[in-house]
């Protein structure tokens, strides 16, 4: 009976071929080849040699090949698995063969190759799971393949994209030691020796302001507590240049400290064009960044090791010295490497500030958008930043070593927080009201010169500075950039996102090899100064198979990758607090991986999703390193528009446009914490009434 039921169930379709079929219905509609101005604005026969095949060339053959998937009915039944494994080997090799075809003939890979990708993806996804690897999930073998794709391409080929140039002469022909002829140049040399020395310095000073506000917030303030929040959204909303300006406001040649202080026999009025100033401005910039880090570390400091050491009579400097500090030294490491890359990264404040003191962001901006184009210059100096950064990682892991920082033991004993040294509390209270007047100097002093007519010649109120934004319709000005920026910002946040809760799911719910490694190249983003990221994607982006200079694709994808370990953090640290028994019930009632994603632990998680959303969002937008080398005319974003005006010596347009960037993004950051702060409330009501 059981066999009679069996013949008359209609055999199933195998999914396969319905990803082939779509493959070729891609390559019948789409074009195989890039097109230069896209559909609308090629001609007929740019048109038709893009599609392919109106001239029978070898992409025909990419859609050939995976045909040869249709001969696997033919294989015996009893081998299954060899039939699967040639399904996923057969897959692979026709992706391989297209982007080699591509990178042979020099043209770059259209949005039918694209779909041809997407159906082979599906092909290897089909064939691992029949293999039962993953447990057979298709959803989570998917998902995985798709984070292997996107590191792939859009995070491993352009660091290696980058040390291509260094291994050619001008010519393009290999030349394995041309790169020593930029090195060996005096001039690069001294602004090597600048970059480091500063970022050292820099790295320093952010690390000591970021510990003293991180003291005052934890250990010594009741009310005013608040000053760290502030702190902490401070360098996320504020624009690049614009501390940069804000301080050449107060203490440049025309700036108002500098006009005081000439009353007393200052001379030299360009003190601050140099080493100092830039210092100064990227201090301000970025030691907010080391006060996050350093302020959530003292949080986990358990009280009972300074009870202790007072226990055996120790006195408050030998505690603070020998106790509180040597616990903190991974948050300190930590610390001083984001703002030693910050610092290495930054170009707007050294193009402001520099004068005749050269960094290496600035060279390699001039090296790309100079008279002079020298992408092997460009790269050389690009590599040397980047394997500098990650040296700066490795010195970092050998400093904090394997030693044990736990100070939480699970026990339900707290202890309460002990005092600090009297001198101490004085010098942290003195230090922070010089770090707040200074601030509000210069904050005061970016909004006050946006509505002058000519800081340090004219102080009149005018508004000619915003009429000549965005009082000149919406296809001129400053509108354009803005919504732009907002466009392409409104796009990566989602993405960024989603892409790094995925990933997060990935690392902090499953079991495969090389978990450790995807984790590791994703953090990689953090390591990789911004100006290094815009110059392998120029390089990576700008030739064959894959041409996306010049598209606002690349915009997107580049603000994706840079932003993306935030969503991968906050995933999971949030995952971290879901018991993983809510995973295992839904999938015991057969509910699926992305049923109980979206059902069980999106909603759970919520709160980090957001803020991961928002934070990419506003980051997007002040983004300019690492985009600066991306953008065209018919890209524009809000910071490449403020930096063409500085170069143009418009910083009352710059500042202007920087002040309402600033305003914008704090509406948006306290909107969206109320709105969070809103949900939480009805949650606990809810629990409440129940």
């Amino acid at each position: 009976m059981s066999e009679t039921l069996s013949l008359r169930v209609p055999p199933r379709r195998d999914a396969i071929f319905g990803w082939l079929a779509f493959a070729w219905l891609a390559f019948v509609l789409l074009p195989c080849w890039s097109l230069d101005y896209g559909l609308l604005a090629s001609t007929r026969d740019e048109i038709l040699e893009a599609y392919g095949w109106a001239s029978l060339d070898i992409s025909l053959l990419w859609f050939l090949l995976p045909c040869a998937l249709l001969l696997r009915p033919l294989t015996p039944a009893g081998r299954d698995s060899r039939r699967h494994l040639f399904d996923a080997g057969w897959a692979l090799g026709c992706m391989a063969f297209v982007i080699a075809s591509a990178a042979l003939t020099g043209r770059g890979l259209g949005y039918a190759s694209v779909a041809l990708f997407i159906a082979l993806g599906a092909v290897i996804t089909l064939a691992l799971s029949r293999r039962e690897w993953l447990g057979g999930d298709r959803f989570v073998i998917g998902v995985l393949l798709i984070i292997i794709a996107l590191i792939g391409v859009f995070i491993v080929w352009p660091s290696v994209a980058i040390f291509i140039p260094m291994f050619e002469d001008q010519s393009g022909a290999f030349a394995p030691l041309a790169f020593l002829g930029v090195l060996t140049q005096a001039h690069i040399m001294r602004i090597i020796i600048n970059s480091v020395l500063l970022a050292a310095a820099v790295g320093a000073g952010c690390t000591f302001f970021g510990l003293v506000l991180a003291i005052y917030t934890t250990r010594i303030a009741k009310r005013s507590a608040v000053i760290g929040r502030v702190f902490s959204i401070l360098p996320i909303v504020t624009p690049p240049f614009v501390v940069g300006l804000g301080v050449t406001l107060m203490m440049g040649r025309a700036g108002y400290v500098t006009q005081w202080l000439t009353t007393f026999g200052l001379t030299n009025t360009s003190w601050l064009y140099g080493f100092t100033g830039i210092w100064l401005a990227q201090v301000l910039a970025f030691t907010p960044m080391a006060f996050m880090i350093l302020d959530g570390a003292i949080k986990t400091i358990h009280p009972s090791q300074e009870e202790a050491s007072y226990t055996l009579r120790a006195s408050r400097w030998q505690t603070f010295f020998n106790v509180f500090i040597p616990l903190l030294r991974p948050a300190l490491a930590n610390a001083f490497l984001i703002v030693v890359v910050q610092s290495l990264a930054d170009f707007s404040n050294p193009l402001v500030l520099g004068g005749n003191f050269d960094v290496l962001a600035t060279q390699i901006y001039f090296y790309i958008t100079g008279s002079q184009l020298d992408y092997q210059a460009a790269s050389t100096l690009g590599a040397f930043l980047l394997l500098f950064s990650l040296g700066v990682f490795c010195i970092q892991y050998l400093w904090i070593g394997k030693r044990s920082y736990v100070t939480v033991s699970g026990k339900s004993y707290r202890g309460d927080v002990q005092p600090l040294p009297r001198a101490l509390i004085g010098g942290v209270n003195a230090i922070l009201a010089v770090w707040v007047a200074f601030n509000a100097l210069l904050y005061g002093s970016i909004f006050y010169g946006s509505f002058t007519v000519n800081w340090g010649v004219d102080y009149s109120l005018t508004l000619d500075n915003f009429i000549k934004l965005f009082g000149q319709g919406m296809s001129d000005g400053a509108w354009p950039s803005l919504l732009d920026t907002l466009l392409y910002a409104g796009i990566a946040a989602p993405i960024t996102a989603v892409f790094g809760l995925l990933i997060a799911w990935m690392v902090a719910r499953q079991q495969f090899r090389g978990k450790k490694s995807i984790e590791f190249t994703t953090m990689l983003c953090f390591a990789v100064p911004g100006t290094v990221a815009g110059i392998s994607y120029l390089l990576a982006f700008n030739s064959a198979p894959v041409y996306l200079t010049g598209t606002a694709a690349i915009v997107i994808i580049s603000m994706v990758m840079r932003n993306v370990p935030v969503g991968i953090r906050a995933g999971i640290a949030g995952l971290g607090q879901i018991d993983k028994s809510l995973d295992e019930a839904s999938l015991s009632l057969r509910a699926g991986s992305l049923r109980t994603i979206t059902h069980i632990l999106l909603p759970l998680l919520r709160p980090a999703m957001l803020s991961a959303l928002i934070y990419s969002f506003v980051r997007a937008i002040t983004t300019v390193s690492a985009i600066v080398f991306l953008v065209t005319p018919d890209t524009r974003v809000a910071t490449a528009y403020i930096l063409n005006r500085v170069e143009d010596g418009e910083y009352g347009i710059a500042i202007a446009y920087g002040s309402i960037l600033i305003v914008v993004m704090l509406a948006i950051i306290f909107f969206f914490d109320w709105l969070i702060g809103e949900a939480r409330t009805s949650r606990s009501r809810a629990r409440n009434l129940s």
